[in-house]
Order: structure tokens, then sequence, then C-alpha cells
């Protein structure tokens, strides 16, 4: 075949490889992800079987040295290292189906990078590839606007991202095409993405975007030769900062605290969490430095040096398996070793820029380079790397290179080599491999899927037969799906105990075998013990009869939850199950003790109190029920007592002993439960009458006469 042949294959393969961004399988486990990053997978591994023989056969083609290759290599090599000292080299190496992040799958961009700086040697094909890179990502946009922001992508984070690097494409398509009158056509799909862009609200891509754009006309203030561009890069940039500082000094009035320029300050919610997460990898850099935990395993340092205070801002999401910021991630996960190597990638960018621009100072070229790269590392320190920041990345670095060695007129050479021979092993193996760690991934995905909606709709034997199936693929990928059947039972325990006995105990053991499974790899992980735990309750609960089976459940949950608080020791909600799992053995005195033990990590987080509240309550000692459920109300925890005859017995605490505060707060509540049940909101109207708010008694006792003409109106379909 000839090198042409081979240039066209690589070259429609990596433009391919661009339209994965579209795939979204609804039977794969975690679709937005699994099904880019396995068909990408397949796609690579074959490209990379027909790169080897291109370079083979045409020397020519072969990779020039490049400061950016090695740096890619370094820091493949540094990750790739880690996995030696990993806590959890599963996934260090494979990651998890969630992220698919793992060192196998990054690989998989380097495949990328080497097919991009060998096949694409002119700037019409860089030229395609652009205007083929941005079409489908102003697509993607347009199905974003008309959809849900996070399009095809999955997650707005991931699609700001995506964003970025398609608009600077575009910018770069726009000033190389000086005499072409198409250029302004580009417009359109930069309005389209901005629309988009905008649409996502990401704070760590909109200030990333934004300080790239101030550096660019700082860059040319400071570079360019004509007199009049400087003075107006300086007069924009100067117009733009004071805009910026005039906007951001109303940070206390109304209208900033009420639009989404909050979110890009420090007053975000998630940032606030974010800094928590950051001072916990600052907390356990001197434990390992120099080759951290091992790659993708951040969610073991935030356990373990988790703060408590993280509640005062958000009680959901409150397991992080990344730090939201790649540099933190990396320095914690790789040590100082692969941060070293992951900024040589950018230093040697530097370099080559650098480069450039001394050869043309008036060039925009390189300073939009610049531009991307500097929108792409800010915003990274608010989040972490994708499939599509993955790809955009590889095409940017490849596209340096392509500047830095434009093509030649060496002349081509030919050799000898048994192409076809090699081409049909290589062929073969690369389907024994890419069956193994990516169709066989892709089938137990789909049992997941299959299994999980089966139990949904309450087939028992059905669900757990598709999982069982599933499950005999034995992937490194195993553990994502294992975790959704453990969720469901955690979540729906019911589904057993509707079961008949024998039926539901060969279930329960099956599941436990599974979380039993799922920690061996890592018997560090807080969230699995936890999980533990909690399947051995329930399948406690399903043998209440067999005191010997009763003590080893609860003995073995008892077990599971202390390791889980001995890898996250703050984490006040694993008291909460370890108190439950003491009450149910009849210690109510050991479970108070353990919620009391939890009370110094936080003492204005509610759950604790309501918590206590309910295990006073238990044990009928009203007066410390009674102080504990006080500030359960106080730190505005009253939802977390749910619709339970505990709320309704604070509720009437207060209303007995005239305490017309907390029980306007219950009462509140009760109407929240319940906006349909006119006794409630006479109920609330009372309230307010004995507090003598006599506006709001009204409006209670109107919205009360309310749902009694809608119930009497209603048809009677009892008899249906």
């Amino acid at each position: 075949m000839t090198s042409k042949f081979y240039l066209r294959i690589l070259q429609v393969g990596a433009i391919a490889s661009l339209l994965i961004v579209f795939f979204v399988f609804s039977d794969l486990l975690f679709p937005y992800i699994t099904s880019k990053q396995l068909s990408f997978n397949v796609l690579t591994e074959f490209l990379l079987l027909i790169w080897g023989i291109f370079i083979w056969k045409f020397p020519t083609y072969r990779p020039k040295k490049s400061l950016i290759t090695w740096g890619i290599i370094a820091f493949l090599g540094a990750i790739l290292l880690s996995c030696f000292v990993s806590v959890d080299i599963n996934t260090s190496f494979w990651g998890d189906a969630e992220r698919m992040l793992g060192v196998f799958h990054i690989i998989h961009f380097f495949f990328l990078y080497l097919i991009l700086i060998t096949v694409f040697r002119t700037y019409k094909d860089w030229q395609v590839l652009f205007i083929a890179s941005v079409l489908i990502a102003t697509a993607v946009s347009l199905k974003g606007l008309f959809g849900t922001a996070a399009s095809t992508v999955g997650n707005t984070a991931y699609v700001s991202g995506y964003i970025i690097f398609n608009l600077y494409f575009s910018a770069l398509l726009f000033f190389r095409a000086k005499k072409e009158s198409w250029r302004w056509l580009l417009l359109i799909p930069v309005i389209i993405m901005l629309f988009e862009f905008a649409n996502t609200h990401t704070s760590g891509a909109i200030i990333g975007l934004g300080i790239s754009v101030l550096l660019i006309i700082f860059l040319i203030g400071v570079l360019h030769q004509s007199k009049k561009i400087k003075i107006a890069a300086w007069g924009a940039l100067v117009i733009a900062i004071a805009s910026l500082i005039l906007i951001f000094s109303q940070q206390n009035t109304v209208w900033f605290q009420n639009s989404f320029l909050k979110n890009l300050t420090s007053q975000k919610t998630t940032f606030q969490t974010r800094l928590i997460s950051w001072q916990a990898a600052a907390k356990d850099f001197h434990n390992h430095p120099w080759l951290g935990v091992g790659f993708g395993n951040y969610a073991i340092i935030f356990d373990r040096y988790f703060d408590a205070h993280f509640y005062d801002y958000s009680r959901s999401d409150t397991y992080f398996d990344r730090a939201h910021n790649n540099l933190i991630d990396i320095t914690s996960t790789s040590g100082l070793i692969g941060l070293l190597a992951y900024l040589s990638i950018f230093v040697a960018v530097f370099i080559y820029i650098v480069r450039i621009i001394k050869k043309d100072k008036s060039n925009f070229e390189p300073l939009l380079l610049f531009g991307l790269f500097t929108a792409y590392f800010i915003q990274n320190l608010a989040v972490f790397d994708s499939f599509v920041t993955y790809i955009g990345l590889m095409i940017s670095l490849a596209y340096i290179y392509f500047l830095i060695n434009p093509e030649t007129d060496e002349k081509e050479t030919e050799k000898n080599i048994p192409e076809f021979t090699v081409l049909i092993i290589g062929g073969i193996l690369v389907l024994i491999l890419t069956n193994y760690f990516n169709f066989r991934p892709w089938q137990t995905f789909q049992g997941v899927i299959k299994g999980y909606s089966a139990l949904s709709q309450a087939q028992a034997a059905e669900g757990i037969a598709f999982y069982k199936e599933a499950f005999k693929n034995n992937t490194p990928l195993d553990r994502d799906g294992k975790t959704t059947l453990i969720n469901l039972v955690i979540g729906n325990p019911q589904m057993i105990l509707k079961l008949p006995a024998e039926q539901g105990k060969e279930m329960i053991d099956y599941v436990i075998y599974l979380a039993q499974d799922n920690l061996s790899n890592n018997p560090q992980d807080s969230l699995m013990q936890l999980q533990l735990a909690q399947i051995e309750s329930i399948a406690a609960s399903l043998t209440l009869k067999d005191q010997t089976a009763l003590d080893a459940y609860y003995n073995a949950a008892l077990n599971a939850v202390n390791a889980s608080i001995g890898a996250s020791p703050e984490r006040i909600p694993v008291y909460f199950m370890k108190a439950n799992i003491l009450m149910a053995k009849g210690k109510y005195d050991e479970a108070i003790a353990t919620v009391n033990s939890a009370v110094e990590f936080n003492r204005e987080f509610p759950d604790t109190y309501c918590q206590l509240y309910r295990l006073y309550q238990a044990k009928k000692d009203e007066k410390n029920s009674w102080i504990n459920g006080d500030k359960c109300v106080d730190l505005k925890g009253a939802e977390n007592l749910g619709m339970t005859q505990n709320f309704l017995i604070l509720l009437d605490h207060y209303f007995k002993s005239g305490d017309w505060t907390r029980s306007l707060i219950l009462a509140k509540q009760l109407v929240a439960y319940q906006p349909k049940n006119e006794q409630a909101w006479q109920f609330l109207a009372e309230v307010y009458k004995k507090s003598g708010d006599t506006a709001s008694y009204n409006a209670a006792m109107f919205q009360a006469s309310l749902v009694a003409k809608n119930a009497s109106t209603s048809p009677d379909t009892s008899g249906q």
C-alpha cells in the first residue's frame, strides 16, 4: 500500500475520533463516559497498528524528536510508576466506569497524539481537522442549547472545557485565512458555542477564558510592531480591567448576590467544598511526596482528612474521587515526579511558542495558542480532565509540534517489509486485546443495566440473573457495576424482604459477596465499607428468628462500619449507621455514646442532634431528648426528622409547652410534608393564632378551606 493510502486512512480515523463525542448508548452503565471511551479505545488501537506499519515501511514519516512528546512520555511514565506504590492499583491502572481515566485509558490519547503528529503534515490537513472539530462542537452546542446544557458530553464542566478548545480552533482558522472571505462564516459557530458556553455556567471555565483573552490583549500590546494596534490593545485592556474592578467591587450588593457573578467569587459553595478538599491533599502530601498514593486514588486522601465542616456547605456529594484541581490531583496521586512530568509538557509548549513569536512578533497565532493553553490550565484548577478535553489537548499539542516541524521536501524512503503478514497477525492480536479490555467491559455494562432495570421493576430473579451473567466477564471495571446492585438493595431493602425467605437470603448473601469483592482491592475505602455495613444490617433483618445468624450479620456490620470510621474519622453520618446497628442489638447507651463522640467534629451540624433526639426517645429519656430536639430544630434540621412518630411527638411537645417559635417551624414542616391535608393547615393556623400573627392565621385558614374544597370536588374513585 502507498504512503498516501496510509496517510488518508489515519487522517480519516483521527477525524472520526472527534465524532465519538456524539456517542451516548443508553444501554451502558455511565453512558456519557463509557460509550465514548470504549469506542475511542477500539478505534485508536486499530489505528495504532496501521500507524506502526506505516512508519516502519516509510521511515520518512516517523515523528521527530520533540520536547512535547518527551513531556507526554514522562507524564505517562510517572503515572504508570505510581501504580506500583498505589493503594489501589486496579483503580490506578484501569480507572472506573464513572471516569474511565486510568493509566490504560490515558495512554490511548497518546496514541492519538502520535497519529496526529505523523499524518497531519500540512496546514491544509490541519485546516480540515480544525473545521471538523469546530463543526462537531457547534452541533454539540446546539444540542445543549435546545436540550440539556450537558448536551452529549454529560457534564457542563466538561462541555465548557471542550468549547474553550474549539473557540480557539475557530480563532486559529480565522487568522490563518486572512485573504479568504469565507472566514467570516466562522462567526456563526463561535456565536453558537459562546451561547452554550454561557449556558453551562461553569465558573472555572469562564474565569479561564476571560483571563486568557486579557492575556492575549496584553501580549499584543507588548509585542505587536504597529503602534496603533499597541495603543488599541492597551486601551482595551485598561477598560476591561477597570470594568471588572467596578463590577466586583459590588459583591455585597443585592443585584450582585442575585446574579451568576456571585459564582465567580470565593462565596460559591462548591469553591468552599473544594477548598476543604485541597486542604486534605496538603495534609497528606508529606506521607507520599514523590509518587503519591497512586494515580486515580484521590478518594483515599479525601476520606482520610475529610473535614466535618464540609456539611456547613453541602450535605450531598460528600465523596470526592477527584480533587477538582488538576495540579492538586496529579500531585497527591502521582507525587512530585508526576507533577513535574506533567508541567514539563507545558514548559515545552511555552518554549516553542516563544520561538514562534521571535520569528514574527505580529503573528497572532502563537498568542492565540498561548491564550488557549492559559484558558485550559486555569479552568483545570477547578476541575479535572475528561474525554473531550484530552482530545482537545492532544490536538493542540500536536499542532504546536507541526508549527515547529513543518513539512520539508525530504525524499520519501520505503522499506520492504512483510506488510500484509504483519497486518493480519497484528490485527488478530489487537482483536484479542480489544475484546478483553473493551468489548467485555461493554458487555458487562450492558448486563448491569439489564439487571438494574429488571430489579427496578420488581423482577428479582431476572435481575440477579442478569447481574451474575454480566460479572462472568470478570473485567477490571466491574466495581461500579457491582455498586449499582449494592446501592439498589440499600435504597430499597423491601425488594429482598418481599421474597421467599430462602430466595431472599440467597440474594442478600450474593450482594454481600459483591460488596466484599469490591473491598478486596482497597479495604481503606470508607464508602465501600459503609455499603458493606448497610448490606450486612439488611441481612440481619432477614434472620430475626436465627439468633446465631443475626449476631453474625450484626457483628460483620459493626466491623465494617468501624473500618469505615477508621478510614474517614469525621464522616458524621457513618456514626449514625453505627448507632443504628448498636440500637438493633439493644445497646442504647453505646449508640448514644457513638453519636455524642461525633458532635465535636462540627457542633453546628443539626443532623447529629436530630439523631440524638431519636436515640433518647427510644431510650425513653425525655429530658435529653427535648434538649437535643431543641438543637435539631434551632439549627434548621427539622426536615431530617421526616414525617415520623418522633416528628409528631416533638411537635406535640412544643405545642403543649407553648413554645410557639419552634412549634411554628415544625408546623410549617408539617404542611410541607402534607400540603393536601386540611388538618395540617388548620394546625398551622392555630400556631399562628397562638403566636399572635393574625394575617398568617387567616392565610393558613384560607389555604385549609381551599384544600377542603378541592377534596370535596374531587371525583370518588374508591369504587373503581
